[in-house]
């Protein structure tokens, strides 16, 4: 290879030289990359791609949007108790069976589903009403403390409750919330209708309408 370079050096000096000058405009409009250079993305044509238009959402719906409704008086069994927070919900089956055996021993038939009213709460506990709708005439009076009578009459808002006794509480203050947001007055008097039956339900699988009476 050397002799080979050497009959040609002139020669390839000449070439050499026409080359450089060829190459060194090139050279200086592309330098070379180091290693670490980035290669920057393609450019896209924005005309070419196919978009889709995204139609804005509406508004995720109120998991608490109640219905207004009217009562009618009903007539009812009532038994009065008082309870704290820990017993409330045993309370409130005992209650219920008490005045289950009453209406029987009256001669009358429950006809509808449980009310319990909530008078008064505080920290310890609450007081309530128990109320057992029924049919049926009877001239005799209930054992004390419980009294016949009329269930509540008037406009109410109805949420439900669906799950455990337990997680009532939750439930009751998403209402609480709902109400300072549309500012409904409220008397603190809540209703709740069972439609499941207290007395056979599971307490972690009930279903039950809480009515907020309304002014």
């Amino acid at each position: 290879m050397t002799g080979v370079w050497g009959t040609r050096l002139g020669r390839a000096a000449v070439v050499f030289g026409l080359m450089m000058a060829l190459v060194a405009p090139a050279a200086a409009q592309a330098p070379q990359k180091g290693p670490d250079a980035l290669t920057p993305p393609p450019v896209v044509d924005p005309k070419k791609v196919e978009t889709t238009p995204v139609t804005p959402g509406a508004p995720a719906a109120s998991t608490f949007a109640p219905d207004e409704l009217t009562l009618s008086p009903v007539p009812v069994l009532t038994i009065s108790g008082s309870s704290s927070w820990e017993d409330a919900y045993d309370k409130l089956v005992e209650a219920v069976r008490k005045a289950d055996t009453e209406l029987k021993r009256l001669g009358l038939t429950q006809a509808g589903q449980v009310f319990v009213m909530y008078n008064t709460s505080d920290d310890r506990g609450f007081d309530y009403e128990v109320q057992v709708p029924f049919s049926g005439t009877t001239t005799q009076k209930p054992a004390e403390p419980m009294k016949l009578g009329g269930s509540f009459a008037g406009k109410v808002l109805r949420f439900v409750h669906t799950g455990s006794f337990g997680d009532m509480d939750n439930t009751y203050e998403q209402i609480a919330n709902y109400l300072d947001e549309k500012n409904v007055e409220q008397n603190d008097l809540y209703i709740e209708r069972y439609r499941t039956d207290l007395l056979t339900a599971s307490p972690e699988a009930l279903e039950i309408e809480i009515l907020v009476p309304l002014p």
